[in-house]
């Protein structure tokens, strides 16, 4: 028998079932590994729906009558989005709204991931909970467009807003990713962007975070995520770089020498005014090197 608790969370006597649609992504991996041993985990991800199919996702939703769907699942990129804007549509904004339907619907509650593509660039500070999004391009159009419906239709709903992820994943796709590939590709000079600013997060400490605001039933709503301080690309690739102990140069560039169809976010830091800081992205960054090391080195 489901109980809803006051914070928001809903439980069973033997923990929750948790649907978690992108569990083979980096952000989908790391909810895995830190869901609760009394939970029951239902995974679902690109290789066994497609999130464009709504009348598949509906049947997924009823066969598990989950009592929360964590959903990971986006169409990333600014340049991808561009290129496929009612692609970007679909999967970034319907598909959402449809899962805040299903949400009020069957009675679970809906926790879903965004961006800080949301916003548009930052003269100085951070962004927090309370600014109002200002998108830019095609992806953080959908994104917000995706983040409008959650809020408005999923009666009990987590919405985490995250910047730029580091975290281990079978994948090349994403920035960290692609410059490892590189290098381990023979590359020994790499130009980077020093003026695309940001906050990263740790899969793994976003995900911890994630689960401990369930946990602690914490009230519903909007939250940003992502570990202390600001970087850019090129900080955040030099200091992998240094404990990983890679032979490559870095050369810091501007995102101008990398030309793009969509507008680019450059200063996009994120944080929170409703929970404590993650710990800098310099310590987290850190432990990922030591946790990815001996296969780097392989």
């Amino acid at each position: 028998m489901l109980q809803m608790l006051s914070g928001g969370s809903v439980k069973t006597e033997n923990g929750r079932r948790i649907l978690l649609l992108g569990s083979t992504g980096k952000m989908g991996r790391a909810l895995a590994a830190a869901s609760a041993p009394e939970d029951e985990l239902i995974c679902h991800n690109s290789r066994s729906f497609d999130a464009a199919d709504l009348a598949q996702v509906r049947r997924i939703i009823e066969e598990c009558r989950p009592d929360m769907v964590l959903n990971t699942v986006a169409f990333l990129g600014i340049d991808p989005c561009e290129r496929e804007p009612d692609k970007a549509f679909r999967i970034n904004t319907l598909y959402p709204k449809f899962l805040a339907e299903c949400s009020a619907r069957f009675g679970f509650v809906l926790a879903h991931f965004s961006t800080d593509a949301v916003f548009s660039d930052k003269e100085e500070g951070a962004y927090c909970e309370t600014d109002a999004p200002c998108p830019v391009n095609i992806y953080g159009f959908t994104k917000f467009g995706g983040d409008c419906f959650v809020r408005a239709l999923a009666p009990g709903h987590y919405l985490f807003r995250l910047s730029l992820l580091f975290g281990p994943t079978d994948r090349q796709t994403q920035f960290v990713e692609r410059m490892l590939a590189r290098i381990r590709g023979g590359e020994k000079s790499l130009k980077i962007a020093d003026d695309i600013i940001f906050s990263p997060g740790y899969s793994q400490d976003i995900a911890a975070a994630v689960m401990q605001l369930i946990k602690q039933q914490a009230p519903f709503g909007l939250y940003h995520l992502a570990n202390s301080g600001t970087t850019s690309l090129y900080g955040l690739l030099g200091r992998i770089v240094e404990d990983l102990g890679c032979d490559v140069r870095l050369e810091r560039g501007s995102h101008r020498d990398f030309p793009a169809i969509g507008r680019k976010n450059t200063r996009t830091p994120i944080v929170s005014g409703k929970i404590p800081p993650l710990r800098p992205w310099e310590e987290a960054v850190d432990d990922y090197c030591r946790l990815i090391a001996e296969d780097w080195r392989k």
